[in-house]
């Protein structure tokens, strides 16, 4: 994308000076003579830089950079006047992020051709900034989303199980009752633990699940022979 420039000034000489500076540069240059028709540029292209004046006729240098700020914050903006007093010079620096300031007269083709190379590596700079700042916010969004889904999943494990405890509690019971006869106090015991091993293990969350049924089914076997089968 071919690097840009919006140059407003109501001074038809200082506009003409500034082009003539610029002849041959590697970036475009567009002018405005006042507030009305820079607002009308600003809202049918994005502009890397835009350098302007504070009195202007329509709307004021202010009015504008104040419009940069809302609609195109990765653009640079250079103020270029006159006279400016110390609270203007901090209220556009800090309040606006006004990039440079500039009192006039000023030689375009050496500091201000400098500022304005800044001013385009500083506009990069944003750009990558705000691109990794939109990146982390599509991870985070992501990273809520599967957060979202697991935790949904979980909840539902949790019901299956909490569901599937009574069943297994009772089909334990049924054996108990079966085999208690042929047992002592103490294979009781035994029986009523290994049933109960079974039953978690059958019921266990997670990705163990082929562990787990060799476990279930190694303690199934001890029920079986505590049983006499």
């Amino acid at each position: 994308m071919e690097r840009s420039i919006l140059f407003i000034s109501k001074y038809p000489d200082i506009v003409e000076e500034f082009l003539s500076a610029m002849k041959g540069k590697d970036f475009s240059v567009d002018t405005a003579s006042d507030g009305e028709e820079a607002w009308a540029k600003l809202s049918g292209k994005v502009y890397h830089v835009i350098v302007t004046g504070l009195v202007l006729d329509g709307y004021n240098g202010e009015q504008i950079v104040t419009r940069i700020n809302e609609t195109s914050p990765d653009t640079v903006c250079i103020i270029y006047t006159t006279t400016i007093s110390a609270a203007q010079l901090h209220f556009f620096m800090n309040k606006r992020d006004v990039f440079r300031v500039f009192l006039r007269p000023v030689d375009f083709q050496t500091e201000f051709f400098q500022a304005l190379e800044e001013a385009f590596l500083y506009h990069e700079v944003r750009l990558m900034n705000r691109e990794e700042e939109t990146e982390k916010k599509q991870a985070l969004e992501q990273g809520k989303r599967d957060m979202a889904v697991l935790s949904h999943r979980l909840e539902f494990l949790k019901r299956q199980r909490k569901a599937m405890q009574p069943y297994m509690k009772r089909l334990a019971a049924l054996t108990l009752e079966e085999y208690a006869g042929r047992l002592n106090a103490q294979g009781k015991s035994r029986l009523n633990a290994l049933e109960g091993e079974v039953a978690e293990l059958c019921l266990a969350d997670g990705g163990r699940q082929k562990e787990n049924l060799v476990k279930a089914q190694a303690a199934v076997r001890k029920i079986a022979e505590l049983a006499g089968r």
